[in-house]
């Protein structure tokens, strides 16, 4: 009896630290990388009393504009000439909104050419009575050879961040989308 409890708590033990491998290896196969989406980093193409557009640091093949109309940003990505209009407004929220200053890159270790996608920082107004009260959200867009598309919003919780990179990093069923869902 003795020795089936010894084996039993051993077999329980290499499942553990199995389970621990398989997820360090998961979680290892992607990396990230950032790049700036700060007003002052960045090159206005276009500007005028409703908004502007900004070019902003490329990253690996693909390009990045930050749109500003009727204080709300989103922002569209250029690759191999095809703009993907992301489109926060429609798709996330039409509350006034503001992107922070960095874009993550998700890409396979080693290889940053092979994108999982972006995660990127919006905040929020969605109280019209207090104006300096946000939420704020991270928006997860899956970038593929086919389509560049939002894929979820993270709302504010602990580890937000690992959150929205397990879903990046998971990223190959999840569909896109497509109408708003107003926060």
């Amino acid at each position: 009896m003795k020795n089936k409890i010894t084996f039993i708590a051993f077999l329980s033990i290499l499942i553990f630290l199995s389970s621990l491998l398989n997820a360090e290896e998961m979680e290892s196969k992607f990396t990230s990388s950032y790049t700036s989406i700060d007003e002052k980093d960045c090159l206005t193409l276009d500007s005028d009393d409703l908004g502007s557009i900004q070019e902003c640091e490329s990253f690996s093949d693909i390009t990045v504009k930050v749109v500003e109309g009727d204080i709300r940003q989103s922002i569209i990505l250029t690759r191999n000439f095809k703009e993907y209009i992301l489109n926060f407004q429609s798709t996330i929220t039409s509350s006034f909104s503001t992107l922070a200053s960095k874009i993550e890159w998700r890409h396979e270790r080693d290889n940053m050419k092979n994108l999982k996608g972006m995660i990127v920082r919006l905040e929020v107004n969605d109280n019209e009575e207090d104006l300096d009260a946000t939420t704020s959200l991270l928006l997860v867009s899956k970038i593929t050879t086919d389509q560049i598309c939002i894929i979820g919003k993270i709302l504010p919780q602990d580890k937000q961040n690992e959150v929205a990179r397990k879903m990046l990093d998971n990223s190959d069923d999840i569909p896109c989308l497509r109408k708003s869902n107003k926060h």
